[in-house]
């Protein structure tokens, strides 16, 4: 090709091809500007919300899904539906062509050919002693009634608002960000104050018409144990039957042990509990949970022959809510000791409080021997689950007892479980002495005179209703209970009046005269209670049994041990502790007092755990006590570490949050000792509210 021609086609501009469905053409768009509207680009559209009102969605148009009130309703003054709606379909004819092989020939509820079977059918096999349909409040009953009748006699309807209570079902994003067990066992709580007659209970609703079809207002998500299912279904739950305590006082041999107890645990829990996980929990409860509750008793393995966890395995066969109860606090146990989630205690105790809640029809069920070992254990739980930021039942269930304790006693005017009523007045009085409590259960038995007497603290009791003494305890432990028993009485009293002096809100804001006065008046009525500590332990027969300690036998020295360590406890905690900085106006002659307390308990701790008895829980606040007022640096650390080798073995959080209560009152004392030269006017009572922590029981 000639030069000419060659720069001629290079100056001719290059030929363009046409664009398929431009993304963006500037050309285009400024043309199309000119002749018509522009057309936007077309992209991938949202899905379409489904949470809408459907106010906005007849409308067809957008909602912000502002609740209760969205946008567009408001500003147009519409009114705005959120309530969900539920199509039913009618899949009769597919489920039927899913199960044609399934036969119900042999059904005789499900037979649609089938007699009814009420209660005036001839030959029934079943007989309907149940209340009306409409009236009933379980799955279980209505279930039991319906299985009396031929199928469609009875319904159930249950419509969008009985779910509105779970989470899962609820469209507020405060009630989603809520943990499933919490909600449900602040549901379960409502239930248990029903059940008491605080509350009207929530029944089904009868459809007008028709008393054989009730509207469930709320769903109760509770599942039944297949323990209980196979032998007890098809009977009225009824109160426990008292069972017969003691069948045998004789204490056997250690090597015949294990088929004496095999053989008198025929009629026991563990046939229902089977293999697997409930035995395994059944077996953490024996060993492990009952154990740390109950101070001083021998079990199978010490040679007696039955211990009180007896009592309620057996009360359990007949009274599937004190079963639940068990499970939950031995999984709770298990959970906390190896550091797992409580998925399992949970599970249990929400299936306790429904089923107990279904037993009790009036003041002679609330007051049997089950409902009362029920709540035991589950104020045991709370307890041992309780934590500072969450709701928690403890006080609840403290209040039931008391409830329970007045009743069992106006009805038959003394107490088949007195050393029960024993052991809760002690975890009261661990609750009043921290400040987490008010002291109600104790304070009304003490002024009723219902604290059961020393002769009745032991397990088993014998004929005449009194503790069984064995031959080598007849010297000594009737002295020692008595001991026991007065020691704790007075730090009851004591509690109390700090419970007072605490409350006194005129106390900080009289003047400087005025004060001192008050206080010597306060100083005086503690004195009275030290003065009544002091000459219990001056006795010629409690001094001769303090030489002779060592070898007293197990139980004995146990109850000994728990007077001792709580008569030192009660001495500091009564120079130190009866209202904010009471240390600070104690007179400087009783620190040597205070200082021998402290060291005498922490040795009486270290040989406890030295030989392997970590399960007397009873230790935990003397050593508190103990270390809140150490003023050398080894105590202390001793204190703490004594704590941490218990916590291993706690069944629950307070033992480990007393350790952390008692670390933080070291920071603090440190830290105002370096701002003001002393620490002395450090309240741990204060430490641990300001620090978020909550010991009710210092030792579950």
């Amino acid at each position: 090709m000639p030069v000419e021609k060659r720069e001629e086609a290079l100056r001719r501009p290059p030929l363009r091809l046409p664009v398929i469905a431009p993304k963006e053409d500037q050309s285009s768009s400024a043309s199309s500007s000119r002749s018509g509207p522009s057309v936007p680009p077309r992209s991938r559209l949202p899905p379409r919300s489904r949470s809408g009102c459907w106010t906005c969605r007849h409308r067809k148009v957008k909602c912000d899904e502002t609740r209760p009130l969205c946008g567009p309703c408001s500003r147009l003054n519409l009114s705005c539906d959120f309530n969900p709606r539920v199509a039913f379909r009618d899949d009769t004819s597919r489920v039927l062509g899913r199960n044609a092989d399934v036969t119900i020939a042999a059904s005789p509820v499900w037979d649609p050919n089938s007699p009814a079977l009420t209660e005036n059918s001839a030959g029934s096999a079943v007989v309907d002693d149940l209340p009306p349909f409409a009236s009933l409040t379980t799955d279980e009953d209505r279930e039991k009634k319906a299985g009396t009748s031929s199928p469609g006699t009875y319904n159930v309807v249950v419509g969008p608002q009985s779910f509105q209570h779970l989470p899962e079902y609820n469209d507020e994003p405060e009630i989603k960000r809520e943990l499933l067990p919490t909600l449900r066992r602040g549901s379960i709580a409502t239930s248990l104050a029903s059940s008491l007659g605080r509350e009207p209970g929530v029944e089904a609703i009868p459809l007008s018409g028709d008393p054989n079809t009730v509207v469930l207002p709320r769903f109760q998500d509770v599942k039944r144990r297949s323990t209980f299912s196979s032998n007890r279904a098809h009977s009225p739950t009824s109160p426990i039957v008292r069972p017969a305590i003691i069948k045998s006082e004789a204490i056997i041999k250690i090597e015949d042990q294990e088929e004496a107890v095999l053989s008198e645990e025929s009629d026991s829990l563990s046939e229902t509990a089977g293999v697997g996980q409930e035995a395994r929990y059944l077996r953490q409860f024996r060993q492990v949970v009952w154990k740390h509750l109950v101070p001083a008793e021998l079990d199978q393995r010490d040679g007696m022959v039955r211990s009180s966890v007896h009592i309620l395995e057996h009360a359990a066969n007949t009274f599937p809510p004190l079963h639940h109860a068990m499970m939950a606090v031995a999984a709770l146990s298990v959970a906390v000791q190896e550091g797992k989630e409580w998925l399992d205690a949970l599970q249990y105790y929400q299936q306790a409080l429904p089923a107990l809640q279904s037993t009790l029809r009036g003041p002679d069920d609330l007051s049997s021997d089950g409902a009362f070992l029920t709540h035991f254990l589950l104020l045991v739980y709370e307890i041992a689950a309780a934590e500072a930021e969450h709701s928690n039942l403890w006080s609840q269930h403290l209040l039931t007892l008391l409830q329970i304790s007045l009743l069992r006693r106006d009805e038959s005017g003394r107490e088949l479980f007195p050393f029960v009523v024993w052991w809760i007045c002690h975890i009261d009085l661990d609750a009043l002495l921290s400040g987490a409590g008010s002291g109600g259960y104790v304070e009304s038995l003490l002024n009723n005179d219902f604290i059961p007497p020393p002769s009745f603290h032991l397990y088993p009791l014998g004929h005449d209703g009194s503790s069984v003494l064995y031959a080598e305890e007849v010297e000594v432990l009737p002295t020692i209970l008595q001991l026991d028993y007065e020691v704790s009485i007075l730090a009851i009293r004591m509690a109390l009046l700090a419970r007072e002096f605490r409350s006194d809100i005129t106390f900080d804001d009289v003047d400087a005269l005025q004060r001192d006065q008050a206080v010597r008046i306060r100083q005086s009525q503690i004195f009275e209670i030290q003065e009544a500590l002091r000459q219990l332990w001056v006795t010629p027969a409690v001094m001769m049994i303090h030489q002779e300690v060592e070898t007293l036998p197990t139980r004995p020295k146990q109850l000994y041990e728990h007077a001792a360590t709580l008569y030192r406890a009660c001495i500091i905690y009564s120079h130190t502790s009866m209202w904010p900085g009471q240390r600070l106006e104690t007179s400087p002659d009783y620190d040597t007092e205070i200082a021998v307390a402290s060291s005498q308990i922490l040795q009486m701790a270290s040989k406890a755990l030295a030989e392997d008895r970590s399960y007397c829980r009873y230790l935990v606040f003397p050593v508190f006590m103990a270390g809140f007022v150490a003023t050398d640096g080894a105590h202390r650390m001793h204190a703490v570490d004594l704590l941490r080798e218990m916590e291993k073995t706690s069944i629950g959080r307070n033992t480990m949050t007393t350790r952390k209560a008692l670390a933080a009152v070291y920071e603090k004392q440190n830290e105002r000792f370096m701002n003001t030269g002393q620490s002395l006017d450090v309240d741990w009572m204060h430490v641990m509210v300001q620090e978020g922590l909550l010991v009710v029981n210092f030792g579950l």
